[in-house]
């Protein structure tokens, strides 16, 4: 269908959520994130290889590592400033983080694909299946990377406070989510980008993801806001803010990158 076709059908799919309403909640109630039930099948395999992107294109994900890469200078960057040790990669998918860092480290990973999870076992010890079944014990890492994986998972507090276990004292924590309360959400409501992927279940905003980390025992070191480093920024792109009947484009606040330590005062 035309992509205004796929819109409505998303609207459809969101009929009874309001995104602005859900977003407010947050502040109201002092949740960490708005449940959204699943719309996409139960295989596991399907979104990496079914994968189809918000403007309705046909994705080859597993043909990504160039652009992924080039979109996470940022992270890489600062994971190369720290002092080699064991680093853990939650939701790994075929590993291109993990191929990017200095072999100094000790690499693992976790990921519930096994199509993804065999690709990541080229650079990586790969562990299949969901974070709560994994078999480390506590204390087992310096880094934990968890990038574009809590906003999939149905308990997102179950998990930060295993990612706080996992943890040595004092160890790092970078998490990446969406922003669903962020300008082009607020914009756009059912026709924010980040509502079209079926796998987005637990729904954050900027300050509900601050308070899900300080709560649980993180102290954030700083915040990135992805957009004018990676391939999103265009002309394309930001002309389309224009037109708010279309899948919103991507921008500015779409995505952040919490760079924490774990708390131990």
């Amino acid at each position: 269908g035309t992509s205004t076709d796929r819109v409505q059908k998303l609207a459809r799919n969101l009929n009874d959520f309001n995104l602005a309403v859900a977003m407010q909640q947050l502040y109201e109630t002092g949740d960490y994130f708005a449940p959204l039930p699943s719309r996409a099948d139960s295989n596991v395999d399907t979104y990496w290889t079914q994968a189809v992107d918000p403007d309705g294109r046909a994705r080859d994900r597993f043909a990504e590592r160039e652009s992924y890469l080039a979109n996470i200078t940022t992270e890489l960057e600062y994971i190369a400033a720290l002092s080699p040790g064991r680093i853990l990669d939650i939701g790994c998918g075929p590993g291109w983080l993990l191929s990017a860092i200095d072999p100094g480290w000790d690499l693992q990973g976790i990921e519930p694909s096994p199509a993804a999870a065999e690709l990541a076992a080229q650079h990586a010890k790969i562990h299949t299946g969901p974070l709560e079944g994994a078999p480390f014990t506590s204390a087992s890492f310096d880094l934990i990377v968890m990038y574009h994986v809590i906003e999939h998972l149905d308990d997102p507090v179950a998990a930060i406070n295993k990612v706080y276990d996992l943890l040595v004292k004092g160890g790092h924590l970078i998490i990446g989510t969406p922003d669903f309360d962020s300008g082009a959400a607020r914009r756009y409501g059912a026709r924010y980008r980040l509502l079209a992927d079926p796998t987005h279940i637990s729904l954050f905003s900027n300050d509900s993801m601050h308070r899900l980390l300080r709560d649980h025992g993180f102290n954030i070191r700083r915040v990135d806001y992805p957009y004018f480093d990676t391939a999103y920024f265009n002309e394309e792109n930001l002309l389309r803010l224009l037109d708010q009947q279309e899948t919103s484009p991507p921008f500015y606040g779409n995505f952040m990158t919490f760079y924490c330590t774990r708390n131990d005062s």
